[in-house]
């Protein structure tokens, strides 16, 4: 009797499995042929509804970083860090954190970046959560662990950490084809070493504003005021960076310093 219960659940253990690995198959059969036809869909809206059902039916590194990518090429930020949360693989943490990066949540991507190691895409990720905090001795220590992996890149990233030093800046960009940093490239065609060392770090500062690197430009633009306290463009640009920051009192202030120098001036 003992011996035919016993044969008995091991045929229904058997059966189970059977069944279990029947539709883990034909889930996966399923997702891929959902993942595909959002491959081939123009339609950013078919391409989502395809996609939540590939995911829903097999989650796996490809479909949930596609789907991110849709959530955020339509705007839902949100539906993009829900999916991402909790995941481990090293590609989607780096896009989780790049999407933290771009909502300046900074501990959220240094935390994501950081669970990326020495994988050079959490290692860039980690310079500019640093320089977006203004923190450039931070950012030296993970550009000099990028510099072990990936030369060419670090020189990149190198490039727009030391933009306030012009010529060093550009020392490191003419090493390198290809940035992914956006505004570089027009950056050195539009500047020149020749031209007023004043002007010159007014522009990077401009540049960090213009890239939402807060802190760096007010770094940068205030040391600049320190070298000459006269400079009315100086305090323009104090004046739109303390006005993102959302203090007007030091917008304001920054204004009225601009004016002092140039009262003809016009603010636009």
């Amino acid at each position: 009797m003992r011996n035919k219960k016993t044969l008995k659940i091991i045929f229904l253990l058997g059966i189970f499995l059977l069944l279990v690995v029947g539709y883990v198959l034909f889930a996966l059969n399923r997702s891929n042929h959902y993942f595909l036809r959002a491959k081939q869909s123009a339609n950013l809206q078919d391409k989502r509804l395809l996609l939540e059902k590939s995911v829903q039916l097999y989650p796996n590194e490809q479909n949930l970083s596609y789907l991110a990518d849709t959530y955020i090429s339509l705007g839902s930020d949100d539906l993009a860090e829900k999916i991402m949360v909790g995941r481990g693989e090293v590609n989607i943490l780096n896009k989780l954190g790049n999407l933290y990066l771009s909502e300046n949540k900074i501990p959220e991507a240094e935390n994501t970046f950081g669970k990326g190691k020495d994988n050079r895409d959490s290692l860039k990720g980690l310079i500019l959560a640093k320089l977006k905090r203004g923190d450039r001795g931070e950012a030296e220590g993970y550009l000099s662990r990028l510099q072990k992996i990936n030369p060419v890149e670090a020189d990149c990233y190198a490039s727009f950490l030391n933009l306030s030093e012009f010529k060093k800046a550009q020392n490191y960009y003419s090493k390198i084809e290809n940035c992914d940093l956006p505004g570089l490239e027009k950056y050195f065609s539009e500047h020149k070493e020749g031209q007023n060392p004043y002007f010159l770090k007014l522009e990077a500062a401009n540049q960090y504003y213009a890239q939402n690197y807060l802190k760096l430009a007010e770094n940068d633009d205030l040391a600049l005021l320190k070298e000459k306290g006269d400079y009315r463009d100086a305090y323009l640009l104090a004046t739109k960076i303390y006005a993102k920051m959302g203090d007007q009192t030091k917008s304001d202030e920054n204004k009225q310093k601009a004016l002092k120098i140039d009262p003809a001036y016009t603010l636009n």
